[in-house]
């Protein structure tokens, strides 16, 4: 983009050495296809000299499946004989149904402790852009109104803020995360038909999985920082 807001013209000019005229013609391709087909991928067109692999779906009869057990010992012992095949006659008793059992019943979270947010909640991650979103479902339903009083937009805040600092070593990049900190705005909509918060962190992802350079900078990686956070339900 130009000073004042224009479309400018940007040219690329490489010089190489190739040993074959082949090895040119796939570089220049290739270099021509960066614009749709790099890091971000899905640009719809794809001039690359890219290698398909198609994959068919086919059923192996069982007919033609094979296959064995083995065992090595040093010392091989005979513990039993030879027996020849037995045909069962009896009918086999009729499954009961028995009501199912949790091993552990789902219970309330205390009250007044310290626990880490996954005690209390599960979470569904994502990301659209530069924007987080995530959904909190509490093990037990009626932890929902407990939960609200907690999870405030300046709670989500603080417990993104590591995302902004942990990579700040001067003081130039510590007053730049602190105003990219600014910038982010939480949204938390709550969804009564499944008793879940919803939650919204617009400007949180470096730009987004296609500007970031950071290593899986995605939604989806950030869940187990929301979740290890520790809370007081009142």
């Amino acid at each position: 983009m130009g000073s004042k807001g224009g479309n400018t013209d940007i040219r690329l000019r490489m010089d190489g050495l190739f040993e074959l005229e082949q090895h040119a013609n796939c570089f220049y391709h290739e270099f021509m296809a960066l614009y749709t087909n790099g890091p971000a991928g899905g640009g719809g067109i794809s001039v690359g000299l890219n290698k398909e692999i198609i994959l068919h779906k086919k059923l192996v009869e069982r007919e033609n499946v094979f296959w064995r057990t083995d065992s090595k010992q040093t010392n091989p012992s005979v513990l039993h004989h030879e027996t020849s095949n037995i045909y069962r006659t009896t009918k086999k008793p009729l499954r009961k149904n028995h009501p199912c059992k949790t091993a552990t019943p789902i219970q309330p979270a205390p009250s007044g402790s310290i626990i880490p947010l996954y005690a209390v909640a599960h979470s569904r991650t994502g990301d659209k852009g530069n924007d987080l979103n995530f959904s909190l479902i509490p093990h037990f339903s009626s932890d929902i109104n407990r939960l609200k009083k907690v999870i405030t937009q300046d709670w989500v805040k603080n417990a993104v803020s590591p995302l902004f600092y942990s990579s700040a070593v001067s003081e130039n990049q510590a007053v730049e995360a602190e105003n990219n900190l600014k910038d982010v705005v939480v949204e938390i909509y709550e969804v009564p038909g499944i008793s879940s918060l919803n939650v919204v962190v617009r400007n949180v992802l470096d730009g987004g999985v296609n500007c970031s350079r950071r290593i899986d900078r995605h939604g989806k990686t950030i869940s187990d920082l929301i979740l290890s956070q520790d809370v007081v339900l009142p």
